[in-house]
């Protein structure tokens, strides 16, 4: 299959339309392991990823049914396999069926699956030579054993990834596992900043930090980064202290504050930032998308119902 034709048949899955992927993959099955150009961001990964990133089980099973393989071939992925996507973003009917149909359990899914047996084990031969997304293997652990062990073998504490990540930032996106992982890196003499506390929801920090510094709490990345975590309570905190409901993020596509509410199909919170001046129609840098226009593409990307509904509530507000 030509590149074209490997690019629309991602698409394809990336989009849901199983009848023609089925349709493809019987006219070249060899279409199930084929690597190419993603179809909505960065990097070659295969159809199995996709699937697992857009949280289509029905592609899925079709997939590995077809001959997917569960291992992936990851290397122009930033060596992402499909079991640590799945892992990475919760899905555990994937996750499960992967490690049912065979799928290698490496040290970075060891560390995602806080398998502290198997991470001893796994770093028996020291640390690996490249971690996902060229940065820290740190970035990863999420138990305090494994951070304890990796630092005793010299894992970088604060190295960025290509996307300027630290381990610290990653483990403060990590869900109900993120404030002991943050405090424990803080143990390692990590100093977070406020922001990954704004992710955290931890306000109370986040007080102590503003009452030493009243600017902090206009800071748009922390109103950025406490909406991306669906802090209600603490947004709205924000916000009664002078945050700008119309907060930009200062890199990626310079979106809003609401473009990131309904990408996530948080309706609270679009609604709560909206209630506080956000601006319906202001546009991202590089997309040159509205609110509304990025809650019915994540409708697609990401599958999940909750964009189309935040996006016929902004349509009905004039957005």
């Amino acid at each position: 299959m030509s590149e074209t034709g490997t690019a629309a048949f991602l698409r394809a899955v990336g989009d849901g339309d199983i009848e023609r992927v089925r349709d493809l993959l019987a006219a070249d099955p060899g279409l199930a392991n084929a690597v190419g150009p993603h179809p909505y961001w960065g990097g070659r990964p295969q159809a199995l990823h996709i699937a697992i990133e857009t949280k289509r089980r029905d592609m899925f099973d079709l997939l590995l049914d077809a001959g997917a393989d569960p291992d992936g071939r990851n290397g122009e992925y930033d060596l992402w396999s499909p079991l640590m996507l799945a892992l990475n973003r919760d899905r555990a009917d994937m996750r499960d069926e992967l490690i049912r149909r065979g799928a290698r359990i490496g040290l970075v899914e060891a560390l995602l699956m806080k398998d502290d047996v198997a991470v001893d084990a796994l770093l028996a031969d020291g640390l690996p030579p490249m971690a996902p997304n060229g940065g820290s293997i740190l970035a990863f652990a999420r138990t305090p054993y494994a951070i304890d062990q990796l630092i005793a073998l010299g894992a970088p504490i604060d190295a960025k990834d290509r996307w300027g990540v630290t381990p610290v930032e990653a483990m403060s996106r990590a869900g109900e596992d993120g404030g002991l992982l943050v405090r424990h890196m803080m143990r390692h003499g990590v100093t977070p900043d406020a922001e990954a506390f704004a992710r955290l929801g931890d306000r109370d920090m986040l007080a102590a930090l503003v009452e030493n510094d009243p600017a902090l709490a206009r800071r748009d990345d922390l109103l950025m980064a406490a909406v991306d975590g669906r802090h209600h309570d603490l947004v709205r905190w924000l916000l009664s202290m002078g945050a700008d409901a119309n907060a930009r993020a200062a890199g990626q596509s310079r979106q809003s504050a609401l473009h990131n509410a309904a990408w996530n199909g948080d309706l609270e919170m679009v609604q709560s930032l909206v209630d506080a001046g956000a601006d319906l129609h202001v546009r991202d840098a590089e997309h040159d998308a509205t609110p509304r226009g990025w809650a019915e593409t994540a409708a697609t990307i990401t599958n999940n119902p909750a964009c189309v509904e935040v996006a016929a509530w902004l349509r009905a507000q004039g957005g």
